[in-house]
């Protein structure tokens, strides 16, 4: 390029122009190195070293069409018979459920091409064709199956309002990505049902057999119904809620017991879904190629899916405490599967939005519900008895500082007004992140649970410092401030031994683990019934708080049996150094060593490991203790308890009962394993036990 007119000659390149060719160099360097060996140059990482084989590498290239991955064109106008628009229709449900599942809409319902060709379909940019197949018609595209593709879009930019709420995650629980593909956002709902609604005349209205027509508009009618409760407002009309969760759900039944025509291996339909569509869309990341589910399992994922909408609606006109904490940890205790994200966003939601419990409620509803439903006193009675009880006026009623959400400016508040307003009022709340937290997934639950302990414990601490200053003129006034604090203290318990058995549904522990975990389990359960036994005398009788203070001293009792005894079972697990159980206990039982606990009253059980050699050494000397006994008498106290009514959880009472009975069955298969005393725990097997938590979240089963 020297002498270029053009080109100034005093240019420097950046690093110089003296190249040299190192190939030989290379070569003759590689030769001197062993099989394997490596050299890298300081600096170079992982990423560089992907980056080398990234491009026609099909597990990083993107782009790279394999040949086997070759299809031939899409042309979204191929006329198709009814029975391969039954077809599409019914793997645009599988795409919807599949989103839904947590796969990206990328890989779920972008995946329908029909999704990326809606103008070339619709019928008024397009002439009249002249001569058109009857069997065929090109209306079955761009009427039906336009319809559908825009039901599913609509439906699909619904779910993804409530589920960019911020009350899951995203990534975590859901994908939100778009890849700059329209979901219908600005097209109104009504205009969609109503293109669903034109469908369904046009093909009433057509020359095809009634089982065909009625196989497309069961399918339209169900797209319909399912926009409708996507758009439906609940908490204004529950009864339309449920309806239309019927309708669906027998439009669904309809479907799946008919029969449909297989389609030939040729059919066009099957080129409608591409699975590799991905790299032809804007991504973040790169997208891993997954197959859509067999359409059985997806009309059992729909099916699921809207079976969920009538929990909503069980829900939604339960405006209790008790049976929506019964509603979300009976899930779990049940081993049923977590809700989709849409129905755990939309219930956490629901329950509490713009400051406002269940859509009409305001937050002193829950406080009201809170001391009703604990320990069964009215509110009126709470803040009677402080206000008989207090060693000087007060400087602002109760009742008007948790309306007005004050929880700040304490110097003229006292203490008790403050701690309460704090737990039901400003951040950090109490009451309204632990009933949402029923409907966070598994992992982020249980994070949660090891917060609220603490933040249960201040306020067990403040209450019962300033009940200690307050002085009751009488008996009766005295069991009500005696009870005030234990309300708190009750709710505190109740999340430190769910967090206790969530390790194990979670598969947390390792097996030297275990014994320690229902050692401390079944301490924390001691202490939670000795506090139902020291407020129930201060609970009136014949109230629902009463009768469900009263089955969990039963049931926790049969629990704390049921820890003790795999205590026993289990403690030939521990084979560690010492140093090292001390460890890996400090690490996972830190929620309850925060410095905060320090500040306040000892959070009974105090978790000691030091006292634990020696507790177990005392307790498998003890000769007279007998492991299958105490499954004997645990079952026997659950199987009593599964035959008792719990008229006041409504809907979920049956639930209650199906987990008492499968944790009676439980103690059943164990106890014909354990050995009948203490001297034979040398001779048991370990390889007996199992823990799978598909089949029972908590306790170790049969081998």
């Amino acid at each position: 390029m020297t002498g270029h007119s053009g080109f100034d000659d005093s240019f420097n390149i950046p690093g110089g122009d003296g190249f040299v060719d190192v190939t030989d160099f290379i070569v003759a360097g590689a030769r001197d190195m062993e099989p394997e060996e490596v050299l890298l140059m300081d600096g170079f990482t992982l990423m560089d070293a992907m980056s080398a084989f990234e491009i026609g590498e099909p597990r990083l290239d993107s782009g790279m069409i394999l040949e086997e991955q070759r299809r031939p064109p899409f042309d979204p106008l191929t006329p198709l018979l009814p029975e391969e628009v039954c077809w599409i229709l019914d793997r645009s449900f599988a795409c919807e459920m599949e989103w839904h599942a947590g796969k990206t809409l990328s890989q779920s319902v972008f995946t329908l091409l029909f999704v990326h060709h809606l103008p070339d379909i619709n019928p008024e940019y397009l002439p009249p064709e002249e001569s058109e197949d009857p069997a065929r018609p090109r209306w079955l595209i761009t009427v039906v199956v336009r319809a559908a593709v825009l039901g599913l879009l609509k439906c699909c930019d619904f779910g993804w309002r409530e589920l960019s709420k911020n009350r899951v995650h995203d990534v975590e629980d859901w994908q939100s990505e778009k890849c700059d593909v329209s979901l219908l956002e600005g097209v109104d709902a009504e205009v969609v049902l109503r293109i669903l609604d034109v469908a369904c005349d046009w093909l009433r209205q057509s020359y095809f057999p009634e089982p065909q027509v009625t196989a497309l508009c069961d399918r339209l009618l169900l797209r319909k119904t399912l926009l409708q409760l996507y758009r439906s407002e609940p908490l204004k009309d529950s009864a339309q809620l449920a309806y239309d969760g019927a309708i669906a759900l027998g439009l669904l039944h309809r479907i799946r017991t008919t029969t449909q025509i297989p389609l030939g291996p040729d059919s066009p339909a099957f080129l409608a879904i591409d699975p590799y569509i991905a790299r032809r869309l804007p991504n973040f990341m790169p997208i891993r190629v997954t197959e859509l589910p067999p359409q059985d399992k997806s009309w059992g994922a729909l099916e699921a899916f809207l079976e969920y909408w009538q929990e909503v609606g069980k829900l939604i006109t339960s405006p209790s405490l008790s049976k929506w904490e019964a509603a979300g940890s009976l899930r779990f205790a049940l081993c049923r599967s977590v809700p989709p994200p849409f129905h755990r966003s939309l219930i956490q939601s629901l329950f509490f939005d713009k400051n406002v419990v269940l859509g009409r409620q305001p937050l002193t509803w829950l406080v009201e519900h809170f001391f009703q439903e604990t320990i069964g006193l009215p509110y009126a009675s709470v803040l009677q008895a402080f206000k008989r009880s207090a060693p000087q006026p007060q400087f602002a009623a109760l009742q008007d500082v948790l309306e007005r959400r004050i929880t700040k400016a304490t110097t003229t508040l006292h203490w008790h007004i403050f701690a309460i307003a704090h737990a039901f009022g400003e951040p950090p709340q109490l009451m309204i992140p632990h009933v949402k937290s029923h409907w966070y997934n598994p992992p982020r639950r249980r994070r949660h649970l090891m917060k609220e302990v603490l933040q249960w414990h201040i306020l067990y601490d403040v209450l019962l410092k300033d009940v200690e200053r307050h002085k009751p003129p009488d008996e009766p006034t005295a069991k009500v401030l005696k009870a005030i604090p234990q309300a708190a203290q009750l709710w505190r318990l109740s999340a430190s031994w769910q967090v206790l058995l969530s390790g194990f549904q979670q598969e947390l522990y390792a097996p030297e683990e275990k014994p320690i975990a229902y050692w401390y389990l079944a301490r924390v359960l001691d202490v939670h019934v000795g506090c139902i036994e020291t407020v129930l005398p201060a609970v009136p009788p014949n109230t629902s708080a009463y009768h469900e203070l009263a089955y969990e001293a039963e049931h926790l009792a049969a629990l704390q049996m049921i820890s003790t005894a795999l205590l026993a079972l289990t403690a030939g697990y521990i084979a560690s150094p010492w140093r090292r159980m001390s460890l890996n206990f400090l690490r996972r039982y830190k929620w309850v060593f925060k410095e905060e606990f320090d500040r306040c009253v000892p959070a009974e059980p105090i978790p000691d490991l030091c006292s634990f050699p020696n507790a177990l050494r005392e307790f498998l000397l003890d000769e007279l203790y007998s492991p299958s006994s105490s499954f004997q008498l645990a079952q026997n106290i659950l199987s009593h308890l599964a035959e008792c009514s719990y008229d006041w959880l409504g809907h979920w009472a049956p639930d209650r009962k199906e987990y008492l009975q499968k944790l009676a069955d439980v103690c059943g298969s164990l106890k014909r394993i354990s050995p009948a005393s203490v001297r034979e725990l040398p001779n048991f097997d370990l390889t007996l036990l199992r823990w799978s938590p598909d089949v029972h979240p908590w306790m170790p089963l049969c081998s």
